[in-house]
Formats: C-alpha cells, structure tokens, sequence
C-alpha cells in the first residue's frame, strides 16, 4: 500500500523502512530509543512466547505506568514513533509465524488493569492516547485476535467507554473485559504456564533470555530502559509484573536517565493526511 512508503511522523522511517530495520538490519525493538523511552515507564512485553493456539502474546501493566515521566520523558512525536516501531515488529514477527506454522498467525494482547487510577484517566492522557488507537485500527487490524483487559475496575471501564468510539466494529468484537473476580486463572486458559510470568499463573519467575534477546532488552540492560523510573524496568507490584525483570542498573554504561523530552516547531509531527 502506498501508505507504506511515507514517513507517518515528520524527520522518521516509512513503516518499509521500519520493516527492513529489522528484517535486515537483524535489530530489535528496544535498540529504538523511542521504543526504550517507552518501555522505561510503561512495564511493557511486545513478545512474550505463545498462547495455546500458537499465537503471541504480548502484556503491558497499565496500571503500573509512570505517567509524569511518560509525559516528561517522550513527546507526542516520539510516543507514536515508539508505537509504529511495536507494531511493525509484530506484524514481522505474525508473518513470520504464518510462514513457519502455514495458517494466519495473530496475536493476543493482554492488559492487566490493576492499579489504574486518576492519573491514569486524566484528558491530557486521552489526547496523546488519540493517536496510538486509532494507528492501529487504521493500519493494523490483522494483528490481535484477541485484546483481554483483565482486572478491570469501573474506572478503566469508563476510560475505555471514552475510548471505544475511537474503534472500529470489528476491533471492538475482539476486545474483552474482565472484573478482578473473573481474572483469576484468565491468563492460564489462554496461554501454557511455561508462556507465562509466575504472577499470571505461569513458570516464570524472571524474563526468560529467549524474550529479553528478541526485544532488545538484554542488549541495553535494565539501566538504560528504566531511567525514568527509578531503576527497576517493571515498576509496580511482583503480583503485576513489578520486578519481573531484574538485571542491575549499569548507570556507568547506560547514564542514569534519559534526558527530558523537548518539543519545538522542527519535532516530529503525527501526519494526519496519511491514508491508505
């Protein structure tokens, strides 16, 4: 599509370009600072071995996200640009898996909704959040067959209630929302324990290699994601993926913190007029 040949933030690559980074460049998605900015404050897993279909799983700990060091340590540009970076990686990954498993390979998104508050809810968080919704919608559609928020209290309900019209029909079917009476074993019958950090149900008491080599972790190290937030990449509770990763801070190697994002009138920009 043509789509694919144009930079969809101003001064970045074409979602191509993104593409053969990776395919060819043999990189991973945490060697992009936007994507290691990103990570530093959200406890994130764009990978995560496989459901029981087969299917990749990917996690993220909203409710454990830093959100004044989301907003002072990335800009609006470099959020989306993070953003582009995951889902082309997963889109290689998913045609990737088709290939080797010779069906269509989709992947399951769980979010573990604990933890959300106010600060979680806030309008500023819904303006910058726009974007990253709809990216995917537009562009991406093929790849979640399922999107599992689990844990969810009325608050995050009502957030995704302002959210949801933002989405299209066919990515609402396959979202689905669990209170925390319901979540209780929710992610053992979609994926194996051995798929799983042991705070879901799984075997897994630290990040596996295989996970932290296919996204870049274990090439930058803790010290450099976790600047942001204080020194440990998954912030939060060991029940929600806190400390799920625990490789020492090398602040000789990495620095202490990203420095702050800066906006000016030469920033990257979302180009809105990109269409199919």
């Amino acid at each position: 599509a043509e789509w694919r040949g144009r930079p969809l933030v101003r001064g970045g690559r074409s979602p191509d370009e993104v593409r053969a980074w990776y395919r060819d460049g043999g990189h991973a998605p945490a060697e992009c600072p936007d994507v290691a900015r990103l990570w530093s404050v959200l406890p994130f897993l764009l990978e995560h071995r496989k459901s029981h279909a087969g299917e990749p799983l990917a996690f993220a700990s909203l409710g454990f996200s830093d959100m004044e060091a989301f907003f002072s340590s990335l800009t609006q540009a470099q959020w989306s640009n993070a953003n582009l970076y995951g889902l082309e990686y997963l889109l290689l990954r998913l045609d990737q898996e088709s290939l080797a498993q010779g069906r269509l390979v989709t992947a399951v998104q769980l979010f573990d909704c604990h933890g959300i508050g106010l600060q979680h809810v806030m309008p500023r968080v819904f303006r910058r959040l726009k974007d990253a919704v709809q990216l995917p919608d537009r562009y991406y559609p093929e790849l979640f067959s399922q999107i599992v928020a689990f844990n969810i209290l009325p608050i995050a309900v009502r957030a995704y209630e302002l959210i949801r019209p933002l989405l299209s029909k066919a990515i609402q079917e396959r979202i689905r929302l669990a209170t925390p009476a319901r979540s209780e074993g929710l992610p053992l019958s979609l994926a194996p324990p051995s798929s799983l950090p042991a705070c879901y149900g799984g075997s897994l008491a630290q990040l596996p290699e295989d996970v932290a080599a296919a996204l870049g972790i274990d090439k930058l190290g803790a010290g450099c994601l976790a600047g942001a937030s204080g020194g440990a990449l998954f912030r939060g509770e060991p029940a929600h993926l806190g400390k799920y990763h625990s490789t020492p801070y090398d602040a000789a190697l990495h620095g202490s913190a990203w420095p702050p994002a800066r906006s000016s009138s030469r920033d990257w920009e979302w180009r809105r007029s990109s269409s199919r």
